[in-house]
């Protein structure tokens, strides 16, 4: 299991370890896999630009839906988010990091009224669901915390509130990439919790075919899963 997953880690800790993780993020590519997806899937669509409503799940420090969001504005995109995290401490990082960053955002259980990201505190593997239905959900670096049951759940899940579609990245289990993701870890972060827990989250990793086997596993009916370097795989669910 992974440190940051258990209880009684220090908000100090916890603040370190989402900077550092944040580094490895940026360093990665991560979050920009993320929209290279979703805007690639944007492009096809079709009449006049609406606001577009995404759902980040397990948003952590926010990193990906701030992303998403300063991408999009410099696409003329309106992009409306909501991004959720069990953790609470996570969420006030995430606004402290939105302010850094010039992103408007706040606390709210629903889309903003205009382009931005709300932030909720939400568990993801709640039964049923208590999210709204989006256009878009997205996700990145949550699923290998889960057993491929709960992968399995959450997946079909998001399928139900997504109405155009998902776009999932996760890391790619492999001795390649496990090496990659274990250097990273001590070279860009100076916390234990990262130290840990980056070779923990690679090795507890699904890899690219077992991601293809949830997709199938989850009823996700013409999802894709494609290679992403370095480290990733990108799943992506475009309804016609």
């Amino acid at each position: 299991m992974e440190w940051m997953d258990q209880p009684g880690i220090s908000f100090a800790e916890h603040q370190l370890a989402l900077k550092g993780l944040a580094r490895l993020n940026a360093v990665s590519g991560a979050h920009g896999k993320v929209w290279k997806a979703l805007a690639e899937a944007l492009e096809v669509e079709k009449g006049p630009r609406e606001p577009v409503r995404v759902i980040d799940i397990a948003t952590g420090g926010g990193d990906l839906p701030i992303c998403l969001f300063k991408r999009a504005r410099a696409a003329g995109i309106d992009l409306r988010i909501l991004a959720v995290d069990r953790a609470e401490g996570a969420l006030q990082h995430a606004l402290a990091s939105c302010e850094a960053a010039g992103v408007p955002a706040d606390l709210d259980t629903d889309f903003p009224d205009r382009p931005g990201i709300h932030f909720a505190v939400a568990d993801a593997l709640q039964k049923p669901l208590a999210l709204p239905k989006a256009d878009w959900v997205t996700s990145s670096l949550f699923l290998h915390h889960l057993t491929g049951e709960e992968a399995r759940d959450l997946l079909h899940g998001l399928e139900e509130i997504a109405e155009k579609g998902l776009v999932i990245a996760d890391l790619d289990r492999g001795w390649l990439n496990t090496l990659l993701v274990t250097l990273g870890s001590y070279l860009l972060s100076r916390s234990p919790l990262v130290h840990h827990d980056g070779p923990a989250s690679i090795r507890a990793a699904f890899s690219r075919s077992e991601a293809e086997a949830l997709v199938g596993w989850a009823g996700l009916g013409g999802a894709t899963v494609k290679t992403a370097f370095p480290g990733m795989w990108v799943m992506r669910l475009v309804r016609n």
